[in-house]
């Protein structure tokens, strides 16, 4: 099979499978940049294929960001951009789909000052809340997914001849997407199942707590009365499936943003705003975090807990065992979606309203009330290792096994 058909399949993989596009809906890809070209070609067929009304990519130019740092002025700093998210806010107003495809942001010049990229960092944090809003809602299809840049290839695949890189990566992406067999769509229901599984037997168990152990990590997660253990495929208010990660190899839920307490440390870099965090530990006391510190990028660290007042708590934790193919390919990709997924989780900012009883029809103060946390803040770093063991507390006060030594106890 060659590369054309092997892009189509990816393609066919996220209409489908991704945001599940209906016929007659829009689709809004959102920030692709411009290195991703041929991937937002073949899903824009797919698209149409499908029946797709309107396809609609607004492209970003990374350099972009640079050239604003360097030159503008320190009101240009100050403004945001509205463009592409009154488009997220239209589609998803609409009820259509949106599509997240993201190559590795190059990062910034060193030369850079660090006070302007900490404002823009915050500006485009704090001006992208719609779409934070819009993947939180219920109200649309979403998926987020990744293409091969040469920038990416070269940091993940350095061993391998510079000639090679880039379409070693792409057969590793296509491998881990689930996008390189004979019935990919096949493939994924059979997967999407598996994960369906998992979340049913945690969501019987409604536990009450989740108590992690490790080197450098002992924390214990509190969870609220309600919460509810999702996984690959998701749900949207009207009923409409889609699988808001491609790839993805976790169930997740919400915790209680006051009830976390104790420390944790990242096992995979994070990066945040341009820039890379690494080997960074938090101290909870109260849902909140007291104390950050990373042996690189640790002010980053910082700004992102600086995002607002509920930057500093948490909205999500994710499960996720060792063997997982991400984690067995032996690469860091240094990128959120495949790192994640390579690794429990967790992530300081906003909850999924989706992620509670009823949650989706709550105001912000009633969800809040119920232990969700809202912020324009999502951002998920990883915890998971084969060293690492997860516990549950049952309801009256039992401590189980979940994980052990970073696999499931428990064969479903």
């Amino acid at each position: 099979m060659n590369f054309e058909a092997k892009l189509d399949q990816y393609a066919q993989v996220i209409v489908r499978v991704g945001v599940n596009l209906q016929p007659c809906q829009r689709l809004l890809m959102w920030n692709p940049p411009y290195e991703t070209a041929p991937l937002v070609r073949a899903v824009t067929k797919a698209a149409y294929q499908a029946g797709a009304k309107l396809v609609v990519p607004i492209y970003r130019d990374e350099q972009l960001d640079i050239l604003r740092l360097k030159h503008g002025s320190d009101e240009s700093i100050e403004e945001f951009n509205h463009v592409a998210m009154d488009a997220v806010q239209s589609f998803s107003d609409r009820g259509d789909a949106l599509l997240s495809i993201q190559g590795l942001p190059p990062g910034y010049p060193k030369d850079l000052d660090p006070e302007r990229i900490k404002k823009l960092g915050r500006l485009n944090t704090v001006g992208s809340t719609p779409y934070v809003e819009a993947v939180t809602s219920g109200k649309l299809q979403w998926s987020a997914v990744r293409s091969p840049t040469r920038a990416w290839a070269n940091m993940v695949l350095p061993n391998l001849p510079e000639e090679e890189r880039l379409s070693a990566f792409w057969e590793l992406v296509l491998r881990l997407s689930r996008a390189d067999g004979q019935d990919p769509v096949a493939d994924w229901q059979e997967h999407l199942s598996t994960l369906a599984k998992r979340k049913d037997y945690l969501n019987e168990k409604k536990y009450a707590a989740l108590k992690y152990s490790a080197p450098g990590t002992d924390l214990k997660v509190g969870l609220p009365a309600g919460h509810i253990w999702e996984s690959g495929s998701d749900q949207t208010k009207s009923g409409r499936s889609y699988t808001a990660n491609i790839p993805t190899e976790e169930v997740y839920t919400m915790p209680d943003r006051l009830h976390v307490d104790g420390v944790v440390r990242s096992t995979k870099p994070l990066e945040y705003s341009g820039m890379l965090i690494e080997n960074f530990s938090l101290r909870f006391e109260k849902g909140e975090v007291v104390h950050a510190e990373a042996e690189q990028g640790e002010q980053y660290l910082k700004n992102a807990l600086a995002v607002d007042e509920n930057a500093r708590f948490t909205g999500e934790v994710a499960l996720v065992p060792n063997s997982s193919p991400i984690s067995q390919s032996g690469v860091i990709f240094y990128d959120g979606l495949y790192d994640e997924n390579a690794s429990n989780h967790i992530a300081l900012g906003s909850s999924y309203k989706s992620s509670l009883l009823d949650g989706e029809d709550m105001s912000d103060r009633d969800f809040t009330a119920a232990g969700g946390n809202i912020s324009a803040l999502h951002l998920d770093f990883m915890i998971g290792s084969a060293e690492m063991d997860v516990d549950g507390t049952t309801q009256d006060g039992n401590s189980e096994p979940i994980m052990r030594s970073g696999e499931w106890v428990h064969d479903l």
